[in-house]
């Protein structure tokens, strides 16, 4: 396997707050990491230092010449663009691609995630699950070789979290390299290579799904698992 994605002993401080504390984490190609843990603990900041939306203080970052794509808990889609509009923009733009290209592409997409007769709504149109759905396939459009999840399902109701993991499912078939941070126990159980835990700005264990869950070596992890189970 070949590491794409090598954080050595990063540091984050915000004011007073030390927020990572020498975090390292190595992650292969076609990798899904999990990252769980309690509120507060560093897992956000973390993703948002590997996208480099954060600027660290402490240790590096290599990433292998790869192109990450990052789904965010608050979506960021533009309410005043059409779906197709929002997936086929930023490839038009910043990939200087042609735009019937793009629209082609962006419409393949929404077609894997279930939502191709949505193309024309607007975001107010939709529901939040399928909104999701359009923020991923939109981060696929600028064809990522890793995908960043932030807490992709914690803004959503429950009825419609399941829409938006199948989803990530079928990627994780694909082996597309992933880092999901995540407060679905049993979805990080089935599709995970690896499971790291973190508490307050340290990564505390990783482990592969089955001996985190049933296993684990510290005890701040069994307490957590717990309450979460």
């Amino acid at each position: 396997m070949m590491c794409v994605i090598k954080a050595e002993n990063i540091t984050k401080v915000f004011g007073d707050l030390e927020v990572l504390k020498n975090v390292s984490l190595e992650v292969d190609r076609g990798e899904v990491i999990s990252i769980i843990g309690p509120s507060g603990s560093g897992k956000s900041t973390f993703l948002r230092c590997l996208q480099q939306l954060e600027e660290i203080d402490g240790g590096k970052i290599k990433i292998d010449d790869k192109k990450l794509g990052m789904i965010f808990q608050n979506l960021n889609l533009f309410p005043h663009k059409t779906v197709i509009e929002n997936i086929s923009e930023a490839p038009i733009i910043v990939n200087k691609m042609n735009r019937e290209k793009a629209v082609k592409r962006g419409e393949e997409l929404l077609k894997k995630v279930g939502l191709l007769d949505k193309k024309d709504d607007y975001p107010c149109d939709i529901s939040g699950g399928q909104k999701q759905r359009v923020a991923i396939a939109r981060a696929l459009a600028m064809e990522p070789e890793i995908l960043l999840f932030d807490e992709p399902t914690s803004a959503l109701d429950p009825e419609l979290v399941g829409e938006v993991l199948s989803v990530i499912k079928e990627l994780a078939k694909d082996h597309m390299t992933m880092i999901i941070v995540t407060h679905e126990m049993a979805f990080a159980r089935e599709v995970s290579d690896y499971i790291v835990f973190m508490d307050e700005g340290k990564i505390i264990e990783k482990a592969i799904p089955n001996k985190m869950f049933t296993n684990p070596d510290h005890p701040r992890i069994k307490v957590f698992l717990d309450k979460m189970l």
